[in-house]
């Protein structure tokens, strides 16, 4: 971007000019007011030539009136009016010659210190025209009083300077006047420059602010509204581009990241409505390219050993790969090291780390399709099966810094949302399964019943003591295969209640009253607990009976004899549900059992289905409950089980 075109540059200028052009109202104001200082020292030193000049005809005129008539009042006026009129012409001395030195000091202005004005001709001319009355009245004044031997004629004194005094207060006067018209015309002067300085200082501002508007404040709210739309939800919202100044960065910048937005909403919402592994490789394949450079992408899962890692589908240019599935070494590989990191891992140059690994079998399958540059992508916490994203292309160092950011942010929203593809496909694998097995479990469950009313025939005719036993041994599998086979049609069928209002609190009780008969033959016994008065709830109590029947044989069987098991039921007001803990004082369970004991076909008794806990989970979700088991070593195993209030 050019300096001069940067908003920094510009704004910078902007507020130099107009510093500067305030500094020039400023100089031009302080010379301007110190001329009008000086102008006004100028008439005020007239003023008191004009007050001398009046101050001596008054004096004059007094003494006219009041002429003395005899001696003593004489000696009493030389003593006042003389002494006076010297004191006049003294200071009008004093006055012409500081105006025609050009020199004037505190005493005449009542400034701090001596200032020089700079007069022009016509002003000097009239200066001296005073200058020159002034010596001519002067010289008149003195020759009028002479000095008799009775002293000075005051009395020809005050009429030379009552009849003469005219021409002096006219010089005087034109001196005023050309100082008045200087400062005048100084004073119009200033104003025009004022004017000018003004029209100049408002034309520039107008500028400024009109360039403010369009360079700044337009295209920021420009920017500001397309901020907006994308943050409604359009993301592929695009800011036309001002000029080549920051906000142009920014606004490209912003259209960049929209741009990568709307890439990648599209991408996860296509994966999101994937369940085929071919399909969403594929549109993989075809929406990454704008977003990081991309010539092959493949996705690898772990086999059943955990040895080795299969390269289940591969896109090549956008297009898939014809070619079998094939199995790479996984140990002490990369594709471990990513699996375990949980992190992406960046390859920079294949051909460089493989040919010093030859045991990085999938690296170097890379390298001999010409690939260079690569990505790991792990896909673990959603998918059913660990795997890798491969993401490559034939030049080395293709992936920046910025490529990485984008991935490190994206990587576990697109590793998630593939997993979660991978999850729907082993989902619909299971629920095939499951209908198939539901069955054959029908298929079987007639021919068992046969087998079953033969077994019971034949303990009942008479048989040889070994064929007698085996024929009960025979009789009690079937019982138990037919036992696993209901529980398998009741986890893979839909669960359907029937819904009534009871009170659990009575229910329980009742429940735990018909389960004395199998706790004393263990010589345990159940301890009920009702916490709450209201404990009416919308329910199936035949599935709950199944429930409480499951969780009680289970506790029985893990706690030992002479043990007792605790019940309580209670309420939790805030959320309205029930809580029913049930406490057996058996060995705990370990961590690893815990985490799957609601799982399918998962058990650890040797004559168990691994289906009970899984078809409680299933009929306590459908009351719109949860379950829960908490183990501890010392304390026991406690199920706790909240169901909602009617």
């Amino acid at each position: 971007m050019n300096f001069v075109k940067s908003l920094k540059f510009q704004i910078t200028t902007a507020l130099l000019l107009i510093l500067a052009l305030f500094g020039g109202v400023f100089a031009i104001t302080m010379p301007a007011l110190e001329e009008q200082r000086t102008f006004n020292s100028l008439q005020n030193t007239t003023a008191r030539l004009q007050h001398t000049a009046k101050g001596m005809v008054e004096l004059a005129s007094n003494y006219a009136v009041n002429t003395p008539l005899d001696d003593f009042a004489y000696q009493r006026d030389v003593k006042l009016y003389y002494a006076e009129i010297r004191k006049q012409i003294n200071l009008f001395d004093d006055i012409i010659q500081a105006l025609m030195t050009g020199v004037f000091s505190p005493a005449h202005t009542n400034r701090n210190s001596e200032f020089a004005p700079t007069l022009n001709p016509a002003v000097q001319m009239a200066i001296s025209a005073v200058e020159e009355t002034w010596s001519d009245f002067r010289n008149g004044v003195d020759q009028a009083l002479g000095m008799a031997s009775k002293g000075p004629n005051l009395r020809e004194a005050a009429d030379f300077i009552t009849v003469s005094h005219l021409p002096l207060v006219e010089s005087i006067d034109v001196l005023r006047a050309q100082i008045q018209h200087l400062a005048t015309s100084r004073l119009d002067r200033v104003n025009q420059l004022y004017w000018i300085v003004l029209l100049t200082v408002v034309a520039v501002t107008l500028g400024i602010l009109a360039w403010f508007v369009v360079s700044i404040l337009r295209p920021l709210g420009r920017a500001v509204a397309g901020f907006n739309t994308v943050a409604q939800g359009d993301f592929g919202f695009q800011v036309p581009l001002a000029a080549t100044n920051e906000l142009s960065s920014l606004t490209s910048s912003f259209n960049q990241l929209s741009s990568r937005l709307h890439a990648i909403v599209k991408l996860i919402d296509r994966i999101q409505q994937g369940s085929d592994l071919d399909d969403t490789l594929g549109f993989v394949a075809a929406q990454f390219p704008p977003l990081l450079p991309l010539d092959w992408v493949g996705a690898l899962f772990v086999a059943g050993d955990g040895n080795t890692i299969t390269l289940e589908k591969s896109y090549s240019g956008g297009k898939p790969e014809m070619m079998p599935r094939r199995r790479f070494r996984l140990k002490r590989t990369l594709l471990l090291k990513t699996l375990e990191s949980d992190e992406p891992m960046h390859i920079p140059d294949m051909k460089r780390t493989a040919k010093t690994n030859p045991e990085y079998q999938f690296l170097n399958h890379l390298v001999d399709k010409g690939l260079r540059d690569a990505i790991f992508l792990p896909v673990s916490e959603q998918s059913p099966v660990p795997g890798v994203l491969a993401f490559a292309t034939r030049k080395p160092d293709s992936y920046t810094s910025e490529h990485l950011a984008l991935l490190s942010n994206i990587a576990k929203l697109v590793t998630h949302s593939f997993g979660r593809t991978v999850k729907l496909a082993e989902h619909s694998r299971l629920a095939a399964i499951g209908g198939f097995a539901s069955g054959i479990a029908h298929e079987i469950r007639s021919p068992l019943s046969t087998i079953g009313m033969a077994l019971e025939y034949l303990q009942k005719s008479e048989l040889p003591p070994a064929a007698e036993k085996r024929a009960a041994l025979a009789h009690q599998e079937t019982r138990r295969l037919a036992r696993l086979l209901e529980e398998m049609l009741l986890y893979a069928k839909p669960l359907k209640l029937e819904l009534k209002t009871f009170d659990l609190g009575a229910f329980l009780q009742q429940f735990l009253q018909s389960q004395m008969t199998l706790v004393k033959l263990r010589n345990q016994s159940h301890e009920c607990e009702i916490a709450t008065d209201n404990s009416v709830i919308l329910g199936d109590t035949d599935r709950l009976q199944q429930v409480f029947l499951n969780l009680a044989n289970n506790a029985c069987e893990a706690s030992p004899d002479g043990s007792a098991i605790r019940w309580k039921l209670s309420k939790d007001s805030p959320d309205q549900v029930l809580i029913l803990r049930i406490l057996n004082p058996g060995d705990a369970i370990s961590e690893q059992n815990l985490a799957r004991v609601f799982e399918p076909f998962f058990t650890t008794k040797s004559n168990g289905t691994g289906l009970g806990l899984g078809i409680v989970k299933r009929i306590i979700n459908a009351h719109g409950g949860e379950i829960r088991i908490i183990s501890a070593a010392g304390a026991g195993t406690e199920v706790l089980l909240q169901i909602p209030l009617a």
